[in-house]
């Protein structure tokens, strides 16, 4: 392997470092910048250790890499030398600087939500997704039936509350191919979001109770697991397609899976609105029907949500199966919101406080 001399930082690296992404990008991201803008771009990589820096437009482990970098080669002298670091490619290095220069800082997470943090949802919500995203799609699937609450994230006000019963033809056995068409045809009539929620389901097949192997009860467990991640697979391909359209020039190192799919906890909403009494649940749509009355109109802060009375109208306007269907779906939609989204303090503060009792 021959190498290559990098004349504005003085250091001999490997032809492959550039070949990377395919182009010289340094010099026209040091011509794109002021004087000024460069020396602060500079003064905040050089200064920052990989916690501050990690708070701009960048993941953390580019800003590890910036850090090795430094560590083994001393402070970037230019935006050049940005070139010569670890996984940068021009879309990165230049979202990392204008973030700089824009003074565009993530918020720090509460001390409250650390605590709790990986045992609410998976995978985690990264904090690029948390802002960027402008609606929140929750599905709650049961063997018989598909709920789902579509929010607009900028107001917490619910578009959409629906309930879709699943029919399946009696007298036949299923096959893959049956269980895919039915999961097809259900996310087709799924409103599309940025961040789509559902309950975290139980890893095991297994029936509770006394008769663990019940071969019927397995069966189930088993069609609606397939279900389910039928589905999961439809909706993360539809958004991972349309970023692979957006980034149709972008280099292959670029168009890795987007995570747009999450799972909630499921006892989260249970002990959080107290619908959980020891083991056993009690109906939500009472508990909903109270909240619905509470707040009747949109928070200043989005300290609630709020629920247009054409929606309340349908929830109030099914039968009682479907309504609590319904409720249970929109109990999970809003201890995502609270906690991953707004990251609601009071809301956290009683989920620590349940997990102390």
């Amino acid at each position: 392997m021959f190498n290559l001399y990098f004349a504005s930082s003085r250091k001999i690296l490997p032809s492959c470092t550039f070949c990377r992404f395919g182009r010289y990008y340094g010099q026209k991201l040091e011509n794109k910048y002021s004087e000024i803008e460069k020396k602060n771009i500079l003064e905040v990589i050089n200064k920052s250790d990989v916690s501050t820096l990690s708070r701009y437009d960048v993941t953390k482990k580019r800003s590890k890499s910036i850090s090795q970098y430094i560590n083994n080669n001393g402070p970037v002298s230019s935006l050049i030398d940005i070139e010569l670091i670890e996984g940068f490619s021009e879309k990165h290095a230049e979202k990392l600087f204008d973030s700089i220069l824009q003074g565009k800082i993530k918020a720090e997470e509460p001390n409250a939500l650390k605590q709790i943090k990986g045992q609410i949802l998976n995978p985690t919500l990264s904090e690029n997704m948390r802002q960027a995203a402008k609606s929140v799609l929750t599905v709650y699937i049961t063997i018989n039936s598909v709920s789902w609450t579509l929010i607009d994230k900028s107001n917490y006000e619910v578009l959409e509350w629906q309930y879709q019963s699943i029919h399946y033809p009696e007298n036949k056995r299923y096959q893959l191919s049956d269980i895919l068409e039915i999961s097809w045809n259900i996310v087709t009539k799924l409103p599309t979001a940025d961040i789509y929620v559902m309950k975290a389901e139980a890893t095991s097949l297994r029936a509770s109770g006394s008769d663990p192997n019940n071969p019927k009860v397995l069966g189930i467990n088993l069609q609606k697991a397939q279900m389910v991640s039928m589905m999961v697979a439809f909706i993360s391909a539809r958004g991972n397609m349309d970023s692979v359209e957006k980034d149709e020039e972008s280099s292959d190192m670029e168009k890795k899976f987007i995570q747009n799919v999450f799972f909630l906890r499921s006892s989260l909403p249970f002990r959080l609105y107290g619908t959980l009494i020891g083991n056993e649940r009690v109906t939500s749509d009472q508990t909903v029907e109270m909240l619905l009355k509470e707040y009747n109109e949109i928070s200043a802060n989005n300290s609630h949500v709020y629920v247009p009375d054409r929606l309340q109208a349908r929830f109030r306007d099914e039968k009682d199966l479907e309504r609590d269907m319904m409720a249970q779906c929109m109990l999970f939609a809003l201890t995502f919101m609270d906690l991953c989204i707004y990251r609601n303090k009071s809301k956290i503060d009683k989920l620590l406080s349940k997990k102390a009792d």
